[in-house]
């Protein structure tokens, strides 16, 4: 069936539930409104957000550090992934923040920070998320692992593109006397979702900043609310 029959026969069953629908008293125009809305946007099932009642409810700007760090014995490819990672939520989590129009504000403290801060602290390994946070003047702290990634299909020599990867996140809320651990999932992530691409599409690099950028995305999606088409550009 060709586009402009398919749209002929949509518009017939639109038209024939709504004449069927006024003919037992209600109204298509409220019916209209029940089949196409969509809601606003989609809760964050681990939001960044303060306690109504805890003391940091009126600050207007929530301060974000991310601690990306990949399983050892991952292959080398994969080494600067977590800088990658950070740089997109980075760009991400305020953006969404923004787009919903929330009233606070989303800060994401750049990897360079966090790095300078690495050195600047050679013991940094021996203190917790919470106490790296603490110093850091973070509100929060986003403890992100990263582990069983791959780019390709097993057993296709590296001819089919289908990504991989098995995410832990630890999120530490910040307080005055340290932090500690509010939330924590993990996430099996699959990249495209529900299908499989030809390594001559595209080249290595190309595929695996999409890998990244859709993995900063569905952990974005973890924190901030979004809108329900958001999976929708992304190609998965």
């Amino acid at each position: 069936m060709n586009q402009s029959k398919a749209w002929k026969w949509a518009r017939r069953a639109v038209w024939a539930t709504f004449l069927a629908v006024a003919a037992i008293g209600c109204n298509p125009l409220n019916l209209a409104g029940f089949i196409f809305a969509r809601p606003d946007k989609v809760p964050a099932p681990h939001p960044l957000a303060f306690a109504k009642d805890g003391p940091k409810k009126d600050k207007e700007e929530i301060v974000v550090a991310l601690l990306p760090q990949v399983a050892p014995g991952s292959n080398s490819q994969f080494a600067t992934v977590p800088n990658e990672l950070a740089d997109k939520l980075a760009k991400q989590l305020p953006e969404l923040a923004k787009e919903n129009k929330d009233k606070k504000k989303v800060k994401v403290l750049s990897q360079a920070q966090v790095d300078k801060f690495k050195m600047a602290n050679p013991t940094w390994k021996r203190m917790s998320p919470g106490e790296i946070g603490q110093k850091l003047g973070a509100d929060f702290v986003l403890e992100i692992w990263l582990d069983k990634m791959r780019l390709y299909q097993p057993g296709s020599l590296n001819a089919v593109y289908e990504g991989r990867a098995e995410v832990q996140v630890s999120v530490y809320e910040i307080g005055t006397d340290g932090g500690e651990q509010k939330d924590k999932y993990t996430l099996p992530f699959s990249f495209p979702r529900t299908s499989v691409r030809s390594a001559e599409a595209l080249p290595e690099s190309t595929f695996k900043s999409q890998f990244i950028e859709s993995l900063a995305t569905e952990i974005a999606h973890m924190h901030v609310d979004h809108q329900p088409s958001a999976n929708i550009a992304d190609g998965r």
